[in-house]
């Protein structure tokens, strides 16, 4: 049986491939090619549904299109699609609530946020604003459990983090970040996120009182992706990745 954490996604936005990697040998095992038919595979996620693994893809629906959330087994093989899905989604990801044993998807789209009930294959909340149409473009989500509440964490195309209560769609928080496009958040713990900016800076964010702490410099480019990571000499470090052929860059605590 695969495990999860023995595997990695590529994705290829403009043809619509994707690649399923081991990461212990880096040998491909899948390969999907036109995983989506129309729009751009922008994100891809893998997710855990009684020990069986499967491979969740986003679409971004550009010309009217209607391309819908598919559920591969990793045969390639398509189980299901996502009702209520067919529209610009920017962001995929799974998330396993043990109070409830339920599984749900998590979408950033463009003007909001929705999760999705796995297993009734259904929308399950809109995160959204009443002025939705000036919230922007929704990047990057992710889950901060704190005292037994799961609260969503999202990035915006206008500079924001958004903290929602996941269970009732309250929004609990924003806090402007930049003046331009935020890419990547990485929850370093359940007071602080490290967010990616379109202009060669990550920043240090209190999630609690909105302060920016810290900014790390270095990178050539706008950052895309940033990660938590357990490096085998340095301990906890945060990987992070821009655009335009820069470089990956590995920052240990001494750099924050």
């Amino acid at each position: 049986m695969k495990n999860k954490r023995d595997l990695i996604i590529s994705i290829s936005d403009r043809d619509n491939n994707l690649k399923l990697w081991n990461v212990n040998n880096w040998e491909c095992i899948l390969e999907i090619p036109h995983a989506n038919n129309t729009g751009y595979l922008c994100s891809a996620c893998l997710l855990n549904d009684n020990n069986n693994i499967y491979i969740i893809t986003s679409n971004c629906n550009m010309h009217g299109d209607t391309e819908k959330i598919k559920v591969y087994d990793l045969e390639g093989k398509i189980k299901k699609e996502i009702n209520d899905s067919n529209e610009k989604i920017y962001f995929i990801d799974s998330l396993y609530d043990k109070k409830t044993n339920k599984i749900y998807l998590l979408t950033g789209n463009k003007d909001y946020i929705k999760s999705y009930d796995y297993y009734k294959n259904e929308l399950y909340h809109k995160y959204f604003e009443y002025f939705e149409m000036a919230s922007g473009i929704h990047i990057s989500i992710q889950i901060n459990e704190i005292n037994d509440i799961l609260f969503l964490v999202e990035s915006c195309s206008f500079g924001f983090v958004r903290i929602w209560n996941f269970h009732s769609a309250e929004l609990i928080n924003k806090i402007k970040v930049y003046d331009d496009w935020i890419f990547g958040i990485c929850l370093w713990d359940k007071d602080y996120a490290f967010v990616a900016c379109k202009y060669k800076i990550i920043k240090l964010v209190n999630l609690t009182n909105g302060l920016i702490e810290k900014n790390l410099e270095g990178h050539n480019s706008g950052i895309f992706t940033i990660k938590k990571v357990n490096h085998p000499i340095f301990g906890k470090c945060l990987l992070s990745q821009g655009y335009e052929n820069d470089q990956i860059r590995i920052w240990i605590n001494k750099d924050y």
